[in-house]
């Protein structure tokens, strides 16, 4: 008995798809209204469930009871058309099932109604993303050649990307890209990272019930599918597989066309109204870097001449008696909560403010949210910027790690620097390994390398030695050197048990989450340490005997909580136009000294890939042609970042076209230069970087 339920599960799966579709049918005959289908169902969900779901399990019992009265049931289980169309029933459910779940896990976990409404709006698009995740799902069941394995590898894959799309959109507030799969093999270095908001219970339930259906499949009777009918389907699936998954320029894009609206400049929206399955299928690319219309090298040739016409030529070099030490200190989640509508007991960067008053000081401008540090070093080492990237695109992993590219460490050791990056954590993330050697830097130094390494909580090595690092570096240099100094003390997660319990700050608002408050309380507390080691970093500089020259300043503000939680019991920002607003993006910047500076006290909001061509501009160094064609455009758009555009009256404008036409000509001509440096020929590089 049990055997035959699992051989004819297919004509449950059947019954259960023509009975939704009678009474779709007959719902639509009476009243002309598909929607009153939806309706009546979603209001009665449990109800709708068990009675088709009954109906479906008798029918099916009935054709089981008439196939063995007329003695053919050995000769349908076997048969080789029942196992294919058997096949394509599990496929089409799987998709349909699949969509729902991505569709569940982005829309709101906690609430099926709001998914079930989306399908009722967006019917066209649920069925374009079904049809794809079922074509995905047959294509995986004619690989393995068995139903019920193919189905389960299909819907278990399925159901690993909604979840990851679901902890993204939490901590990122962004949701899953394609490129972001080139991570998978960091997975051992980011858990850690979330593993408070892993439910143990619920990982031990979903691997126990993996292999208990294991188990089930090995004891069960299979649907295998001929492999001369695999053969012939393979290519022609695969080829239709490909088709809608890279579906610009071929017969597929017609049914995006139709079907769903992408929208590439805002990726909120894209995932939700097209659903994230489509939304995801959008921003699979093959390029990282968009190229830009009509690229070639005269083109390239003759915007290196135009920046040559628009720079002054450079007069003399520094006169300094010493060439200055210069430290970059790019710190985790760097960023001032007491911003947020709430009381602190005590203000977490006091030193820091004091800093910010003594010394130049702004704000930078990051191209990341919560997470993504390597991006900003990427702006700040490289002077490119993230905002030519296609959405996901990871410059450190895709491209810097491959092979060698111009950035300020490669230009310090032209200069007679020495050069090292350091961070306190492994140089796997990232691929900083590869990286940073292929940016020019003499060493790299990571956790194992490094001499100083104590933590002031449970999880990360603290700013302090981080600071001991970067002093203890100085010192021993017989060269004047450029230090890359990575932090990580801030990073997430931020359990009460981080400091080992000990707060030093309380946080008071009306709206406040015990939750939330707990979690605010221990990020300020991390920011405290942070401050305290700025301090001690500023005290020590002033004892050297080298001329110094620091640059910090916060990668991006922190995650607090799932879904900006934090931001809006703290009434901080806009939330619901979280990617247009500035202040979602604004960290504390800081360029201190033990010599007199000469930049103005007040820098404002400007980019990271900005830093280099400022310090090259205060020391007096001779800048190369880029350096300078930046000093230049930073006058016409100091800071920028996707759907953020600050134009030289500092206001803000949410795209390119919005700007001066100056400043359209400057951005038009960085982006040029930009993929051919990164992607493209390298026309310009010798030009550029001479």
């Amino acid at each position: 008995m049990y055997q035959r339920i699992i051989q004819f599960l297919p004509t449950f799966i059947f019954y259960l798809f023509l009975t939704i579709f009678l009474y779709g049918i007959t719902i639509i005959s009476f009243t002309g209204d598909y929607n009153l289908a939806f309706d009546w169902a979603q209001i009665h969900t449990a109800f709708f469930t068990i009675l088709v779901s009954l109906i479906a399990l008798l029918l099916s019992f009935l054709t089981v009871w008439i196939l063995v009265k007329k003695e053919l049931i050995t000769q349908v289980a076997n048969s080789r058309v029942y196992h294919l169309i058997s096949a394509f029933l599990f496929a089409t459910f799987i998709g349909l099932v699949g969509a729902l779940l991505f569709l569940i896990y982005h829309i709101d976990l906690h609430q099926l109604g709001k998914s079930i409404e989306w399908i009722q709006e967006y019917t066209d698009r649920y069925l374009l993303s079904s049809f794809i995740l079922g074509l995905l799902a047959f294509g995986v069941i004619l690989l393995t050649g068995e139903v019920y394995i193919g189905s389960g590898i299909s819907i278990l894959l399925f159901f690993i990307l909604a979840l990851t799309n679901h902890y993204k959109k939490i901590f990122r507030n962004e949701p899953l890209f394609p490129n972001d799969f080139i991570q998978v093999t960091q997975l051992k270095e980011v858990i850690p990272m979330i593993r408070e908001s892993i439910s143990l219970s619920t990982t031990i339930l979903v691997v126990i019930s993996v292999i208990a259906l294991f188990v089930l499949w090995l004891r069960s009777p299979k649907l295998k599918i001929d492999w001369r009918i695999r053969i012939i389907l393979i290519l022609p699936i695969m080829f239709i597989s490909k088709s809608f998954l890279f579906f610009e320029d071929t017969f597929a894009e017609k049914y995006y066309e139709k079907y769903s609206a992408i929208m590439p400049w805002n990726q909120q929206n894209n995932y939700y109204y097209n659903g994230p399955v489509i939304g995801m299928i959008s921003n699979i690319k093959t390029n990282i870097l968009e190229e830009p219309e009509g690229y070639s090298e005269k083109r390239v040739t003759a915007a290196v001449e135009n920046m040559k016409k628009e720079v002054k030529p450079f007069s003399s070099d520094s006169k300094a008696d010493k060439k200055p030490n210069i430290v970059f200190v790019m710190n985790e989640s760097f960023w001032d909560p007491t911003k947020l509508d709430l009381s602190f007991s005590k203000d977490p960067l006091e030193h820091t403010k004091e800093l910010m008053k003594k010394y130049p000081s702004g704000s930078m401008l990051s191209p990341a949210f919560g997470g993504e540090t390597a991006n900003v070093e990427f702006e700040a080492l490289t002077s490119y910027s993230m905002n030519t990237f296609n959405p996901g695109g990871l410059p450190f992993q895709h491209i810097l790690s491959k092979k060698e590219y111009p950035s300020f460490a490669s230009y310090l050791n032209q200069l007679g620097y020495y050069t090292e990056a350091m961070h306190p954590n492994n140089g796997i993330m990232y691929m900083r390994q590869n990286v940073y050697p292929n940016l020019g830097f003499e060493k790299s130094l990571f956790i194992d390398e490094m001499d100083f390494t104590e933590k002031d909580n449970e999880g990360f090595v603290s700013d302090d030695s981080v600071v001991n690092q970067v002093l203890d570096t100085l010192k021993k240099s017989d060269k004047p050197a450029f230090i890359h100094a990575v932090t990580i003390g801030n990073h997430l997660p931020y359990p009460t048990t981080k400091y080992n319990g000990e707060k030093t700050i309380s946080v008071e608002g009306d709206n406040l989450s015990p939750e939330m408050k707990s979690e605010i309380e221990i990020y300020a507390e991390g920011i405290k340490q942070s401050d305290d080691a700025l301090k001690k970093l500023e005290t020590e500089i002033q004892k050297l005997d080298e001329p110094t020259l620091v640059v910090f300043w916060g990668d991006h503000l922190p995650a607090l909580g799932k879904n900006l939680q934090g931001y809006i019991e703290g009434g901080f920002g806009n939330t619901d136009e979280f990617q247009k607003s500035k202040e979602f993006y604004e960290t504390p910047l800081l360029f201190m000294a033990n010599f007199n500076l000469n930049m103005e006290q007040e820098l404002g909001t400007i980019s990271p890939m900005y830093f280099a061509p400022m310090i090259v501009d205060e020391l007096n160094y001779k800048p190369t042609l880029f350096y300078s064609y930046l000093s230049k455009m930073k006058e016409h758009i100091p800071a920028f970042r996707k759907q953020i555009y600050l134009n030289d009256e500092g206001e803000v404008v949410h795209d390119t076209s919005s700007l001066k036409r100056d400043a359209i000509q400057y951005m038009k001509q960085y982006q040029l230069l930009e993929f051919d440096t990164l992607s493209g020929k390298q026309y310009g590089k010798e030009s550029l970087y001479k």
